[in-house]
Formats: structure tokens, C-alpha cells, sequence
């Protein structure tokens, strides 16, 4: 084998590992952060840890969420995994 030939075969490894790996990694990154975008106050969500609830107050980085009446707990807005809308999602909440 030749050096012009190893140079083709890595660039070709490189190519494919782009295509593969990095580039649909970083298409879910953008649309979880157009997801946070979107969060406000009243939607209904889902967080990477399984908890739904009602969102009551929308940070920066944080957002307050009620599991349960008058139940509240403060989620970094990264955890959110899911907006269901206003209201629509959850409906067997108790």
C-alpha cells in the first residue's frame, strides 16, 4: 500500500464518522434547544426523568414545575425532554 491510498482510506473512515455520528448529534442538539425555546408558562412537560407536570415559572436556566397541587419543584431547564402544550397532555394527573 501507498501513502496515497492510507490518506484515501482515512479520509473516507472520517468522512463516513461524520455522517454517522456528529452530524445527527448535533441535529438533536439543535432541536432540544429550539424545544427549550419554546417552554412557558401553563405547558405541560415531561423531563428526561420521567416527571410530567404543569410548568409555573419559566428562568433562564430554570423552570418551576408542578407535579401536584401545590406540589412545586425547581428543574433545570436542560432536563426538560418534552412539551405536550398547554394543558393538552396529561390528563390522569391526581
Amino acid at each position: 500500500m501507498n501513502v496515497v491510498t492510507l490518506v484515501i482510506y482515512a479520509v473516507l473512515v472520517i468522512g463516513v464518522f461524520y455522517f454517522l455520528a456528529l452530524r445527527p448529534q448535533r441535529r438533536r442538539r439543535r432541536a432540544q434547544q429550539e424545544l427549550l425555546g419554546t417552554v412557558k408558562k401553563g405547558d405541560e412537560i415531561v423531563t428526561t426523568d420521567g416527571l410530567c407536570g404543569t410548568v409555573r415559572q419559566v428562568g433562564d436556566t430554570v423552570v418551576v414545575l408542578e407535579i401536584a397541587d401545590r406540589k412545586k419543584v425547581r428543574l433545570l431547564k436542560s432536563a426538560v425532554s418534552q412539551v405536550l402544550g398547554a394543558q393538552e397532555g396529561l390528563k390522569t394527573r391526581g
